[in-house]
């Protein structure tokens, strides 16, 4: 229970730009949605009539005009509470997304600056889990063939003009090789 605390993140928007571009496109999507059922409900009533009581007078009118000012209301409130909740829905969405990526860039611009001691952790529930194991295996890898190449280049230097030091030049040039195709 202490642990999940402490990899709890508590900064949702991590990557701004994109959580907030996936968040717009959502409402956006809520606001269209909702528009388009208005209209569809407006324009299928349009060629109907209703009769209503207005004051003490019976009043004729076209159905799709008599309902618009409810469909306004309805598509506004759904607009809203939607909104609200596609925001909030989205904003943690993109916040399981945009979290690993996050520390996964961070992690793997150590690697790059030649730090291959820091290994790639995520939390369980992260969907891109599986991705830092391979990476993890990727750096583990690297980290055990350049232990090697140390260890046959102070070998080299202590044998240099011998065959075994020969032997260790060989060595090195077919793992640098393997790294360089």
């Amino acid at each position: 229970m202490e642990e999940q605390a402490k990899t709890r993140r508590k900064n949702y928007f991590i990557k701004k730009k994109f959580q907030a571009f996936f968040i717009v496109k959502f409402c956006l999507l809520v606001a269209i949605g909702s528009l388009l059922s208005g209209a569809i409900v407006y324009f299928m009533s349009k060629s109907t009539l209703t009769t209503t009581f207005e004051g003490s007078r019976l009043v004729i009118k076209n159905t799709g005009e008599y309902i618009l000012p409810a469909v306004f209301l309805s598509s506004a409130i759904v607009i809203v509470a939607i909104g609200f909740a596609a925001i909030l829905v989205t904003l943690l969405a993109s916040h399981k997304i945009a979290g690993p990526l996050y520390r996964m860039e961070k992690d793997i611009e150590a690697m790059a600056a030649g730090d291959l001691s820091k290994s790639f952790s995520l939390r369980k529930a992260d969907e891109i889990r599986p991705l830092a194991e391979s990476l993890n295996q990727i750096r583990e890898n690297m980290s055990k063939d350049v232990i090697t190449m140390k260890e046959n280049l102070l070998d080299l230097e202590k044998a240099v003009n011998t065959d075994e030091g020969k032997k260790k030049l060989s060595e090195i040039k077919k793992i640098l090789f393997n790294y360089i195709t």
